[in-house]
């Protein structure tokens, strides 16, 4: 099955347009080859039905071979079989969602989207009353997916259809619009977008108009209207119509005002004004992003989109000071691992890393204790995570003050949370293995621990994260007594945390504690030679006699590493 959300790449209205611009360059003899093409592609079972498309079209009105009476009466049929629960034999575990679900007859998904182009069908055919109905009787229907015995198949029942919901509820608020009388029609087209719109992505009124190829009657009072109402909404969702209908009215001389009298209520309306700038015009591009910055409040999440730009147009300029500026300005107002990341390869590239390093500390300094503010996405605030503050002090080169934050900290929750053990341990196998023979598994565990937490799960973005930490060894230099202490504590850290997975037997992380034992017995190795990596192996096989899941796990991890060839 397809998935109901997916987004289509052109509104119904753009692309019949694309269609006939297209269509008029062509000669007969152009409209020959590619039917003759597409001829030769067509499956030997849909041969007849091709054919059928080349007869020449009837003339009759297209109205009139709507049977609207049967259209109604069946989804009507359709929706009291859903709520009877027909389509439905029991509920329970699914292996595959990894979570329980409707078990049953799932054609109920191709019923629907037999239906949802019905309901299109009465609005093209101008019964605009009925496929507002159809509308809604389908919409109420598939809400019946998030309740238990209606609707079998994916717990995200939107997910079981092929429909574009997104233009499915845009086709039910342009029917809205045509109902409702010219007066009523913003307050009755909002009360839609708010009954339906979390079907779709995001409703617009682009997508609306887009939905057909037919101009929406008294669009130009609607509109103001349309802007009036929005403006006296306080929910966050209204920014994103509001500042598309200003822009629809003003262009870009209305949003760019919107931005510098209102930068605290929308500011994402200076991402609107970037956008609508000539990509090549780096010079205006970088005067309303710096203008953004200096009205946009600081802790604004928002406000990082639009120090990106400044990033963008350094690296488009390969101007290592505006990438500076503009990556130091996105993390100040969106603290991330991913954005630190840049911020300070970007400060080593240009020689100022202590300076960005300390502005960086002062920043996660000020944003503790805070917590994001997800009241309304355009008007989030920063925050940061135990996790963040851990990376940037440790990114920094600050390994001591994140040794201080491991104090209390437990030896399982690694996989989630912002423990900070898992972070400083590998960091510090990887710095006391030095350049040593055997590194595999502390490679590995290395890239583990990078990954887990973060949404930057790329290659590129580990390969990022591993050159920063490259950089920060270079300036790491441990005594021979630091160097006894930190090992002295891995190897205490990493036998606690074996022995919390498996004297309690968590066998769904075996797999990790043993890695991390041997990625210990690997900096060992290169230490101390690899009779005293075994050795460290070897007495947690003899600690762990009757575990041969842990013990098949060592084994693996072993031969991996080569540490016995």
């Amino acid at each position: 099955m397809g998935s109901g959300n997916k987004m289509a790449d052109l509104t119904y209205k753009e692309f019949m347009e694309d269609v006939r611009r297209r269509l008029a360059k062509l000669s007969v003899d152009d409209f020959k080859h590619i039917f003759l093409n597409k001829a030769s592609e067509v499956h030997p079972a849909k041969r007849h039905e091709f054919l059928a498309q080349l007869n020449p079209p009837q003339m009759t009105e297209y109205v009139s071979v709507l049977d609207c009476e049967t259209i109604m009466a069946e989804i009507a049929d359709f929706a009291k079989r859903v709520v009877d629960g027909e389509y439905c034999d029991g509920w329970g575990w699914d292996n595959d969602y990894h979570e329980e679900r409707d078990w049953g007859d799932e054609s109920w998904s191709e019923e629907m989207d037999d239906f949802f182009l019905d309901a299109r069908e009465l609005l093209i055919g101008e019964e605009t009353k009925l496929a507002e109905e159809a509308y809604r009787q389908l919409f109420d229907t598939l809400e019946l997916g998030q309740e238990p015995g209606h609707l079998p198949g994916d717990p995200d029942s939107t997910n079981m259809l092929e429909a574009d919901l997104d233009e499915q509820v845009a086709l039910f608020c342009r029917a809205v619009y045509l109902n409702a009388s010219s007066e009523a029609r913003p307050d009755s087209v909002f009360e839609a977008i708010n009954d339906y719109g979390y079907f779709a992505h995001k409703v617009t009124l682009k997508k609306i108009i887009g939905a057909l190829d037919t101009p929406l009657p008294g669009f130009d009072a609607f509109l103001s209207a349309w802007i009036e109402l929005l403006s006296e909404q306080n929910q966050g969702k209204t920014g994103e119509l509001l500042r598309e209908a200003i822009m629809l009215q003003g262009g870009v001389a209305a949003i760019s005002s919107l931005a510098r009298q209102y930068p605290e209520q929308y500011p994402k309306a200076y991402l609107d004004w970037l956008s609508a700038l000539d990509p090549a015009d780096t010079k205006s591009a970088l005067e309303v992003a710096r203008e953004g910055l200096s009205n946009i409040p600081r802790d604004y999440i928002i406000r990082a989109q639009v120090a990106q730009a400044i990033a963008q147009i350094g690296e488009q300029l390969g101007d290592r000071q505006l990438k500076l500026e503009g990556y130091r300005e996105r993390f100040i107002s969106d603290p991330s691992v991913n954005h630190l990341l840049d911020l300070y390869l970007t400060a080593f590239e240009n020689g100022t890393f202590e300076a960005i390093r300390e502005l960086s500390e002062q920043r996660i300094g000020e944003l503790q204790g805070k917590s994001r503010s997800d009241y309304n996405s355009e008007r989030n605030t920063a925050y940061v995570t135990d996790g963040i503050v851990a990376q940037t002090l440790l990114l920094g080169g600050r390994y001591e003050r994140v040794f201080e934050l491991c104090q209390g900290q437990d030896s399982l929750g690694w996989s989630f949370g912002d423990n900070s053990k898992p972070l400083l341990i590998t960091f510090l196998l990887t710095v006391l293995a030095g350049e040593g023979k055997y590194s595999k598994l502390i490679g590995k565990y290395w890239e583990y621990v990078i990954r887990r937490n973060t949404f930057y799960t790329s290659q590129d973005y580990v390969k990022k994260y591993q050159k920063a930490v490259g950089l920060l060894k270079d300036n790491i230099q441990l005594t021979g007594e630091q160097k006894v202490f930190y090992l002295k504590w891995c190897l205490a850290e990493v036998g606690q945390r074996v022995d919390a997975i498996v004297s309690n037997q968590y066998r769904g992380s075996y797999d990790k504690a043993a890695e991390l034992l041997v990625a210990m017995a690997e900096t060992l190795a290169n230490r101390e030679g690899k009779q005293a990596g075994l050795a460290l192996i070897e007495k947690y096989r003899n600690k762990y006699p009757r575990h041969i899941a842990f013990k098949n796990e060592i084994n693996r991890a072993v031969r991996e590493s080569g540490l016995t060839e």
